[in-house]
């Protein structure tokens, strides 16, 4: 039986009503009044829900008021007429392991966190219906060729979302490279001309995050593109708001010219508000702006030089490894980038809690955080990188061959802590960061030139100083 409520009620009340933004969504609405009847409504179904003095179970809660989707009226019911009042959730499944490629028979496994949840899948890229197979968590079967695979969950009246895997099957070698992932549509493209997208198949690229609200920036200047190529790539962790890496490639050409550096610091207008960094974030902070790629990589083009200066390449720095140490080392890359035919570099700093050094577990922020004294500065700061690094991939193509380096520096605000940069292999260096580097070689080539470091390739000391010069 529906009771609807008072005018009286409505009219005094009005001014405590609440609402629940409907939508698409797995959710039910289950209504079980004190006389045994059961009233459900799927949310897809309803445009809102309205709490008139509060919700189910408040003090102050008189009753519900609930929109189905092209009606003129709503369906309204008293809180004291009902013995519950239940928004019932249903779990997208997962599939295990996500988009990849494969070589062989894989093993597929979906699961739904919902008990008693139906899983319905396909694996010819349709979408999924009640029609299709199914089973109960867990869902196994294998693989062998390339598939893509569709799920959904159902638990009585309730859809839960698609979800997709892609296995490519390949047989070239290459099993780590950057695999296809749910952006992958709208991140490929051809680099010739405008780029599309962020091209993640490219050399520079380390694998990119499986981390959900991460974004992906790609820099260029249109009219620079075609002879000079893609400025630089970011990815950029949003819960953090942090780079985890800046990631570009080096060819004579980029640092030809010496265009006047433009400093010209900004916010990223490409990130969301809330999820970039802003200069007061670092006004009054006592940090400086650390690039990742420094203006002096790009001094081809005047507003390839400006597009550097974007706070979404910066890490917070101490000036004095800012302008020392760092300042060093990039410098030392310009020059391993003029002895090869083509330098794919990566350069980061850890934002993660915890990294791994000799064996141990320590800290890859420092507790201190970089808080601006702007209006619009954030209390709780950035986070402050322990440890700033570079991945190297030097080609040479008159021999065809390819060598690999890792630099490591202590993120140090003074003298009394200088220490200096580790060169190591690009190995360790992905024990250390969890990041898997270099990617797209192949694997037997990748798995050569990062196992192994040939320092006479890239450094030596002189004997009156310790900086690294080329060989």
């Amino acid at each position: 039986m529906k009771t609807r409520l008072s005018n009286i009620a409505l009219i005094t009340l009005i001014a405590v009503m609440t609402m629940m933004s409907v939508g698409a969504s797995a959710d039910n609405i289950k209504i079980t009044l004190k006389n045994g009847v059961v009233y459900s409504y799927d949310t897809s179904e309803l445009d809102e829900v309205k709490y008139v003095g509060g919700e189910y179970g408040s003090a102050t809660g008189i009753g519900v008021k609930i929109y189905l989707k092209g009606a003129d009226s709503s369906i309204d019911f008293l809180y004291s007429e009902m013995s519950s009042f239940e928004i019932q959730s249903i779990a997208a499944p997962v599939i295990t392991p996500g988009s990849r490629y494969i070589t062989g028979s894989t093993t597929v496994t979906i699961t739904c966190d919902t008990p008693g949840a139906t899983i319905y899948y396909t694996t010819d890229g349709t979408d999924p219906t009640t029609s299709s197979r199914s089973g109960s968590s867990p869902v196994t079967f294998t693989v062998n060729e390339t598939k893509t695979v569709r799920a959904i969950a159902v638990l009585e009246s309730m859809t839960s979302e698609v979800v997709e895997a892609v296995y490519t099957f390949t047989n070239d070698g290459n099993l780590n490279r950057n695999a296809l992932s749910p952006n992958w549509e709208k991140n490929t493209g051809n680099m010739t001309g405008t780029p599309k997208s962020y091209n993640f198949w490219k050399l520079e690229f380390p694998h990119i995050s499986e981390k959900s609200n991460t974004s992906w920036l790609q820099k260029y200047i249109a009219e620079d593109v075609d002879e000079y190529g893609v400025n630089y790539n970011v990815e950029w962790d949003n819960d953090l708001v942090a780079n985890r890496w800046t990631c570009y490639r080096m060819d004579r050409k980029n640092t030809e010219e010496n265009v006047d550096r433009k400093d010209d610091f900004k916010a990223d207008d490409e990130l969301l508000e809330a999820s970039r960094s802003t200069l007061d974030d670092y006004s009054g902070s006592g940090y400086s702006r650390g690039h990742l790629c420094p203006a002096a990589d790009r001094k081809c083009s005047t507003a390839m030089v400006k597009q550097t200066c974007l706070l979404s390449n910066m890490q917070p720095q101490w000036q004095y490894h800012n302008g020392g140490q760092w300042a060093s080392l990039e410098g030392d890359v310009r020059k391993w980038a003029a002895r090869c035919d083509t330098l794919y570099v990566v350069k980061a700093a850890t934002i993660s809690d915890k990294v791994t050094l000799n064996g141990q577990q320590v800290d890859g922020v420092f507790s201190e955080r970089c808080i601006g004294t702007g209006s619009d500065a954030r209390a709780e700061g950035l986070l402050v990188p322990k440890y700033f690094y570079m991945a190297l991939l030097a080609y040479d193509k008159s021999s065809d061959t390819y060598q690999a380096m890792g630099v490591w520096t202590y993120h140090c605000s003074g003298a009394s802590e200088k220490v200096s940069a580790e060169y190591i292999t690009i190995d360790e260096l992905e024990q250390r960061t969890g990041i898997d580097f270099f990617c797209n070689l192949p694997d037997d080539i990748e798995a050569d030139v990062e196992a192994s470091m040939t320092r006479s390739y890239w450094i030596y000391t002189n004997s009156s100083s310790d900086k690294v010069e080329p060989r």
